[in-house]
């Protein structure tokens, strides 16, 4: 039980100290692990489900002085607009 508090507490709410870091990295051109370390805390990554024919995999993402940010859930609209814009087509997630 301590852990889990500890852990808790661990992703307080510190939007100053969150603000420098985003601050500190408003001008990059490349996106580099040491940068990734800086913002993220840790990833939970959850099993892979078939939900009504379509595949879904929850991840969380908890940056550090802020915790998880809680990414609002897409219409079934706005995930094919998604797809359409910036997804790959089942042909080429085969060949992948």
């Amino acid at each position: 039980m301590k852990k889990v508090v500890a852990e808790e507490k661990s992703h307080e709410l510190n939007a100053d100290g969150f603000l420098q870091i985003v601050r500190k990295y408003s001008n990059i051109e490349e996106l580099t692990s040491e940068i990734l370390h800086e913002f993220i805390d840790k990833i939970v990554v959850h099993h892979r489900e078939e939900i009504f024919g379509e595949k879904v995999q929850k991840i969380e993402i908890y940056y550090k002085m802020i915790g998880r940010v809680q990414i609002p859930k897409l219409s079934r609209s706005q995930k094919d607009s998604y797809k359409k814009s910036f997804g790959r087509t089942k042909k080429e997630q085969v060949a992948c």
